[in-house]
């Protein structure tokens, strides 16, 4: 697949958080702080699955979250002075939004962070603006987000990109790395995230001018352990491709399940968004299967690392317990990064510590550097945008990794601010 994707190049400043670019003074600000800091701890919400099916994605968000917030209160916390009181909550509940309207007005803390399902994003977003809560969505890709959900976001950024990265990154490698492709499935979950994934991806084959037929279209319940309906169906259709947005233990099950049944022998499976589990089931993951990830986090032993990606690696694996297999924990780094950076921004800029409306001019365009590449929010926007890599299963070595990867840059798997989703991919 080399040469399929546009490169990108990754910043290298240094490790963020040893290198602050939000201590340096923007233009057209007194700059120098200055003013009163909070003595009291910010109060910080993190959500995400502990438990559940979900939780091989949501449990490393967690330790990658703690992991960071105790790094910036080792070293005086926000500002260096600001400490952070962090709190957990698990993401797998009954009532998302009674949960949300909770830690927003009675347990009052100061920024909530959170959110792996696309259908609770979609659901506790409307009622952040509602209660002009400040909230960082730190890893759902839904589209719909920002494109549906709330059209004109004051109080809710999100940190990664969206899923537009992972399926406009995967019709474009159709494009150019499987041109022998004629016959193209979807195997996806019955909900908003799987539905969106196939929806964008079937508009981008059509819209880019990819010359494949659609042959199915399987959508299975979130979660589930039988995929043996689903697998007979795409058997019998026999497409050369499948497109699918498992993730989780909804991937770790489908892969199982399909090599059981043969439903690979002829057919190359694409996951744009599991590489989180090459670690988990690496005996069930064959050579050549095609993984993505949104963003520059690709797993361990997938690339030649940069210094970067190696100081990080030797700085914080032991802490990961090898939790960086799953790019979510690079994306709860950005989300705390983020509002730190912008708190810290905004009151160098101005010299007091910044209130909500503060928070959200600094947060609007906010970029500095990470582990993994340069983060990146457009201004006029509140979604980071993010590039696409793909890559091929490698199990020739004495640890499963990706070879042959293919980078697409942002611009060209993203929207730019000023249109949706949907009428981005109609105007390629």
């Amino acid at each position: 697949m080399r040469g399929a994707g546009a490169a990108t190049a990754a910043a290298s400043m240094g490790l963020a958080g040893c290198s602050n670019p939000a201590s340096q003074s923007d233009s057209g600000g007194d700059g120098g702080g200055g003013g009163e800091i909070p003595g009291e701890p910010l109060r910080m919400a993190c959500i995400g699955f502990t438990s559940g099916a979900a939780s091989v994605f949501g449990v490393p968000m967690m330790q990658a979250a703690e992991m960071t917030v105790d790094r910036i209160n080792e070293n005086g916390g926000i500002l260096g002075e600001r400490e952070i009181e962090m709190e957990q909550f698990d993401e797998n509940v009954d009532q998302v939004i009674q949960q949300y309207r909770r830690l927003a007005t009675q347990e009052d803390f100061d920024i909530i962070i959170g959110y792996i399902s696309s259908a609770d994003a979609l659901s506790v977003a409307p009622v952040a603006e509602e209660l002009a809560q400040p909230t960082i969505i730190w890893d759902t890709g839904t589209t719909e987000l920002f494109d549906t959900a709330v059209t004109d976001p004051q109080y809710v950024f999100r940190t990664c990109a969206s899923s537009s990265t992972d399926t406009v990154g995967a019709a474009r490698l159709l494009e150019n790395a499987f041109s022998d492709v004629q016959t193209v499935a979807g195997a996806n979950q019955d909900y908003a995230f799987g539905r969106n994934n196939w929806n964008l991806f079937t508009q981008a084959i059509e819209s880019i001018g990819i010359d494949v037929e659609v042959v199915a279209a399987r959508f299975t319940p979130f979660p589930t352990e039988d995929y043996s309906a689903t697998i007979s169906a795409l058997s019998n259709v026999d497409p050369d491709f499948i497109f699918s947005s498992y993730w989780g233990g909804d991937a770790v099950n489908f892969i199982t399940q399909a090599n059981n049944q043969g439903l690979f022998e002829d057919t190359i499976p694409c996951f744009s968004a599991a590489s989180h589990i090459l670690g988990d089931v690496p005996n069930q993951i064959r050579d050549g299967f095609v993984f993505g990830a949104r963003g520059p986090h690709a797993p361990f032993g997938a690339l030649e690392w940069s210094q970067l990606h190696q100081q990080f690696v030797r700085n914080y694996q032991n802490e990961f317990n090898e939790a960086p297999y799953a790019h979510g924990a690079f994306h709860a780094w950005q989300a705390i990064w983020a509002y730190v950076y912008s708190i810290e921004r905004a009151y160098n800029l101005t010299g007091t510590y910044p209130g909500k409306d503060q928070w959200i001019s600094s947060m609007e365009g906010i970029g500095f550097d990470s582990p993994s590449g340069f983060v990146d929010m457009p201004r006029g926007s509140h979604n980071v945008v993010e590039p696409s890599l793909y890559g091929l299963a490698d199990t020739s070595g004495d640890r499963l990794s990706l070879r042959d990867t293919s980078w697409t840059a942002p611009e060209l798997v993203n929207p730019p601010p000023t249109m949706t989703t949907s009428e981005w991919l109609d105007s390629l």
